[in-house]
């Protein structure tokens, strides 16, 4: 029994981390890239923005692993411990995916936040050869976390995590299963539209998928709060996990 509050309570407090930690990552990002949308389509353009922005850009990364990955994996094993029960198979492989993304992400997260800063500021320093071999480094570490990793194997397995969610969910709560089923849907897109290299089309995706994820954390926050069902289970006796 204590168990199993202590599970609901660390599943309220990924939400809220995520709801507030998460968004103010974006916050800094969209500071550090001073406010500039287009920088984000060319985020090379960021290396000569000055001191400011590369502290930001590192608590941006650092509130990022916090707010986007290390959340979601507490979240994740507490939909786990509720859901397993109804569907053992697709519980563990979503669980597994939203595993994945954690890692893979949160560690992208934190090589952004000690290698970025740091090659900024060499770039302030250096001239001529020097400075273009930096910004190459950049652009290198740049295409890694944020396209590849980020923008490409996170979407996969955040859609595989979402899909699986949205199928277990639509007995008791037909909306946040709607919207994790759009979400799974949104994030192959911008997989696709990642690996075709449609940019503008990739990151007006990327910002549906950020709507409807916070959307999605407020209904997932309610319905923990109110103790709805299948959530009651938290409350009452310890699910059976096999």
């Amino acid at each position: 029994m204590r168990g199993a509050v202590t599970v609901r309570f660390a599943a309220i407090g990924a939400l809220i981390a995520s709801l507030t930690i998460g968004l103010a990552s974006n916050v800094l990002f969209l500071a550090a890239f001073q406010f500039r949308i287009d920088w984000f389509l060319d985020p090379l353009k960021v290396i000569s923005a000055g001191p400011l922005s590369a502290e930001l850009l590192r608590w941006a990364s650092v509130l990022d692993l916090i707010g986007y990955y290390l959340a979601t994996g507490v979240l994740a094993y507490a939909l786990w411990r509720v859901l397993r029960p109804r569907d053992p198979v697709l519980a563990d492989l979503s669980t597994l995916a939203a595993i994945g993304y954690t890692v893979a992400g949160g560690t992208a997260a934190a090589v952004l936040a000690m290698i970025g800063p740091m090659l900024m500021e060499q770039h302030t320093n250096a001239s001529g050869v020097d400075q273009t071999t930096v910004e190459m480094q950049f652009a290198l570490l740049f295409e890694g976390v944020w396209r590849s990793v980020w923008q490409l194997f996170d979407g996969i397995l955040l859609g595989a995590w979402w899909l699986g969610i949205g199928l277990l969910l639509r007995r008791d709560h037909p909306l946040v299963s709607r919207i994790s089923l759009a979400l799974a849907g949104a994030a192959a897109i911008g997989v696709v539209f990642n690996i075709l290299g449609l940019d503008l089309a990739r990151d007006v995706t990327l910002g549906a998928v950020f709507t409807l994820w916070t959307a999605w954390w407020l209904l997932l926050l309610s319905a923990f709060l109110r103790n709805r069902a299948p959530f009651t289970t938290l409350t009452q006796t310890r699910p059976q996990v096999r």
